[in-house]
């Protein structure tokens, strides 16, 4: 098994995304045909796929051993940011939360009309990040399974529903000022 992920391993996150757009796409359109509404299921989609990529796919190299695992929070951020390269620390948290604010965006973008938005894909992020550090733990991937990443993919995620509802205000702006012939 170990031989086979390590042989095929970067084609495993692409045919699972594929083969989950494809079948999300299917399932959520069916009865409609507003090509409208497929657009933030595809970017949405898409944006899964990408953070699959990025955090699914094996490391390789002579420095690469089996994943860490951190469940205490803050700790890895704490013993960073004492070390000597400060930078390192605060790179690694902005990528963790910016890596997810593509997906908040989109999944919001896509639910717009649901109560509670802001709870439902934040959630969904949560959820998707928590998956992701249990494939990053079970697998041979060389990659840590760190509380840290998943609190801040979590709060990427809540980025990009702010994000959106700032985007749709000020779009609802716009559009009434321009109606009323206001530049």
């Amino acid at each position: 098994m170990m031989e086979l992920w390590r042989s095929f391993g970067w084609s495993v996150p692409i045919l699972l995304t594929a083969a989950t757009a494809l079948i999300m796409i299917i399932i959520t359109n069916q009865g409609r045909s507003r090509k409208r509404d497929l657009l933030p299921k595809v970017f949405t989609i898409l944006s899964i796929g990408a953070v699959c990529l990025l955090t699914l796919t094996p490391l390789d190299g002579p420095n690469i051993s089996e994943g860490q695992t951190n469940l205490e929070p803050f700790s890895n951020l704490k013993l960073n940011l004492h070390g000597p390269h400060v930078e390192v620390p605060i790179r690694n948290l902005l990528a963790n939360v910016l890596l997810f604010v593509p997906f908040g965006f989109f999944a919001a973008w896509w639910m717009k009309r649901k109560k509670a938005l802001w709870l439902k894909v934040t959630g969904a992020g949560a959820l998707l990040s928590l998956i992701i550090e249990a494939c990053q733990y079970t697998f041979p991937l060389g990659r840590a399974t760190d509380i840290d990443d998943w609190m801040m993919n979590t709060l990427g995620a809540l980025m990009g529903v702010l994000l959106f509802g700032l985007g749709q205000s000020l779009y609802r702006i716009i559009k009434n000022n321009w109606r009323r012939g206001r530049p």
